[in-house]
């Protein structure tokens, strides 16, 4: 298949007045389904809370008021009423309540449908608000439980209020607001001649009067001498909800909206103390674990409650990403709104960073997905396991439609509702789950096959994604009422130090200098410096590495071994080499295991890493060639160095090795240098590169070759 065809789903998607045609730009889905926002409504309302519950719906209000104007579209604002502990909102303050309750029947939300969710249980004066509003829907788990006699419930002002805003509203039948507010009061539900009734057991016989009767089909509804509640079926029975649903979700499905259409509003009144995370680089665990820290410190002893997330074509790790949005899907949304800002590319798995966001905002022409084939099946699996569990719950996105992003086997389909005009986007599956499915038309396919899903800003705006496209980052600094230059969240010097220390433009200069050294310290035994700038460079490297997270106690180990076996092939047990070229392996392994979290590479993000390691010690390997030549040319004519160095280095017309060494076995002659092991020895007239077995050996004693190994010459003293 080729490219989507946006205009067909454009067209498929809105209704017939407003379809767009063949030519129209692609990415532009004009509906007639309803708008609507979720707002949570955290229990109790004490304090402030009434405060800011008024001035965040008058915020939500205004922007549904403001979209769409000439077009009879639905606006819906749902409160979730959502306990910030347990008892249900029991403590909820009448004075409070009574003033959010006025507010939502008041002409300020003319034109916009109230709907009252409840997934849990509700006790209190929490209830005049649930009153308030057009709809009830309730959880199968959910309850409500009226006035105590301890909350005034008989007290005539409160009576009164609570009387007055049911009947505005008439969700709750009046004698079932009544039966709530009044603990003391039994009422039943009678069969008359004139049909169901409700009848406080104390006004039956009054009923009776006019009315016939059939006693057994009598049902109570509240026993009266206790606190009177409503169990969710219960409720649904006496008609203050139409139906119960499980989730948000099904709430969407209920009131014709897409799955993906109730996220939270975060609008707070509190002024916005922003933090910007700029996601301009290659994303690791070192970036994730400082960004994190960094922001948990902010919120804690900053307050900061606005983070935004500045992508800017980055690349990075599955696993470092999958951390990271974890994280930002668990922020309270309470204390900190988290928005994506996408101004140019947000690929590969850099998506699942921002669909943990609260909000993404996009540059019109800016793109968001695509290009993750390269994972291996464990690795996507990873991911789908994050957006499903994690992400798709807590921030209300359309699984389908981020599922397609990492999956690229997935096929989405548009679906539309033609009574409602609703629009989902669902896989097959997902449509044969509905409890509904007949009602749903399926339309153009929104995938294209073999290929992740890949939007433009303005696609996604469409598709319920974003919410909304801005042309710079100033336009998103009015979207959110940002004032001044937010600030960025910058680590540390030691941080970046760490940072810089870890990365191949620099990694590579401090392995060299190491094996530099090393190389300084066989040449010039005895001496110490070499071994000293030695040890602090490899120092330096495991630490940034390890401190980079990319490092274990693994590679620092295998690097002691290595440098072990080197010390025994040259001090200890010369031989045929085999600890000296197994010690250089093992250490090469390990500073190529120090830069990198895996072993073998599996994806494009492993091998660009895995390149990386090559080149920083294949950098190293290089550079160390070249300076072995540079100090056999120009070193020994160095004042200083020239008398710590050996001998025969300074003599060029001597010969240094015989032809063939094996003529040397049992030889006798004298050292003409130190011995510490490695040295020179006169041999047979001729100048020989030698090692002492066990003690070293001083300069001017004789010796006896005990051992021939190719060009490796073994000697032991003969002084008595």
């Amino acid at each position: 298949m080729g490219p989507v065809a946006w205009s067909d789903v454009a067209s498929f998607a809105g209704n017939k007045e407003t379809a767009a045609s063949a030519g129209d730009e692609p990415g532009t889905l004009e509906n007639s389904q309803p708008r609507a926002q979720l707002v949570r409504v955290p229990l109790p309302i004490t304090g402030n809370v009434e405060r800011r519950l008024i001035a965040q719906l008058r915020s939500v209000v205004e922007r549904l008021q403001g979209e769409q104007e000439s077009q009879n579209i639905e606006r819906v604002v749902v409160l979730e009423f959502d306990p910030t502990r347990s008892g249900g909102g029991m403590g909820s303050e009448f004075e409070d309540c009574l003033k959010l309750a006025r507010f939502l029947t008041s002409p300020s939300l003319n034109g916009i449908k109230t709907v009252a969710y409840l997934p849990q249980p509700l006790k209190g004066h929490a209830l005049l608000v649930v009153m308030a509003c057009d709809q009830v829907v309730m959880s199968p788990e959910s309850s409500i439980t009226g006035l105590a006699d301890s909350q005034g419930g008989r007290d005539p002002t409160i009576r009164g209020s609570y009387l007055q805003i049911a009947e505005s509203r008439k969700t709750f039948p009046k004698k079932i607001a009544e039966g709530l507010i009044d603990p003391e009061r039994k009422l039943l539900r009678v069969e008359s001649d004139q049909g169901n009734r409700f009848v406080f057991a104390d006004a039956l016989k009054e009923f009776e009067r006019t009315r016939t009767i059939d006693p057994s089909r009598t049902e109570t509804i509240f026993a009266g001498g206790e606190t009177s509640s409503l169990t969710a079926r219960q409720a649904r029975n006496v008609g203050v909800v139409s139906r119960l649903v499980k989730n948000r979700s099904d709430l969407a499905l209920l009131l014709g909206l897409s799955t993906n259409a109730l996220r939270v509003d975060r609008v707070t009144t509190d002024a916005p103390r922003p933090r910007i995370i700029l996601m301009d680089r290659y994303i690791d665990d070192r970036f994730v674990e400082t960004r994190i820290s960094m922001v948990d410190k902010a919120i804690r002893e900053e307050g900061i409650n606005f983070v935004c997330l500045w992508i800017d074509n980055p690349d990075g790790t599955p696993a470092a990403l999958s951390q990271f949005a974890d994280f930002l899907s668990r922020l309270n949304p309470r204390q900190v709104r988290t928005v994506a800002y996408i101004p140019k590319m947000a690929g590969g798995v850099i998506p699942l960073v921002a669909l943990a966001c609260d909000d993404i905002v996009m540059h019109p022409e800016a793109l968001l997905g695509g290009k993750t084939d390269s994972f291996t099946n464990e690795e996507r699996s990873d991911l789908l396991a994050v957006v499903n569990d994690l992400i798709v719950p807590l921030k209300m996105r359309n699984m389908a439609l981020a599922d397609a992003m990492f999956d690229p086997d997935l096929t989405v389909y548009v679906f539309r509702n033609p009574q409602s005009g609703a629009v989902q986007y669902l896989t097959e599956t997902d449509w044969k789950a509905l409890p509904r499915r007949e009602a749903w038309n399926r339309g153009a396919k929104m995938t294209t096959d073999g290929k992740t899903l890949q939007l433009t800003g303005q696609q996604a705006d469409d598709l319920g994604v974003a919410r909304g496209t801005v042309r710079d980052f100033a336009e998103l600094k009015t979207m959110y009422g940002l004032e001044g230059d937010p600030a960025f969240a910058e680590p540390s010097w030691v941080n970046r130090l760490i940072g810089m220390l870890a990365s191949p433009s620099l990694a590579w200069l401090i392995v060299l200098i190491g094996l530099a050294g090393i190389y300084a310290e066989l040449q010039l035994p005895g001496i110490g410096i070499g071994g000293f700038v030695a040890t602090v460079a490899f120092t330096i490297y495991f630490w940034a590495n390890f401190m980079n997270h990319t490092a274990s106690e693994l590679e620092i180990v295998l690097f002691l071994v290595g440098v072990s076996c080197l010390i025994l092939e040259i001090f200890i047990i010369p031989g045929f080499g085999i600890f000296g070229l197994g010690g250089g392996i093992l250490m090469l392994i390990a500073l190529i295991l120090a830069s990198q979290t895996f072993v073998l590479p599996q994806s494009d993000s492993e091998l660009r890493q895995f390149r990386n390691s090559l080149m920083t010690v294949g950098g190293a390997l290089g550079g160390l060639a070249i300076f072995v030549l540079l100090s056999r040319r120009f070193l020994p004519q160095t004042p200083i160095l020239s008398r710590l160095i050996l001998p025969s280095q300074a003599k060029a017309n001597e010969k240094d090795v015989f032809e063939n060494t094996s003529e040397l076995l049992g030889a006798a002659g004298q050292t003409v240098t130190d011995l510490r092991p490695s040295g020179k020895a006169k041999i047979l007239g001729e100048r020989v590169d030698v090692i002492a077995e066990g003690e070293w050996i001083s300069i001017d004693t004789p010796i006896t070759v005990i051992a021939v190994h190719g060009t490796r010459v073994v000697v032991k003293s003969t002084e008595q």
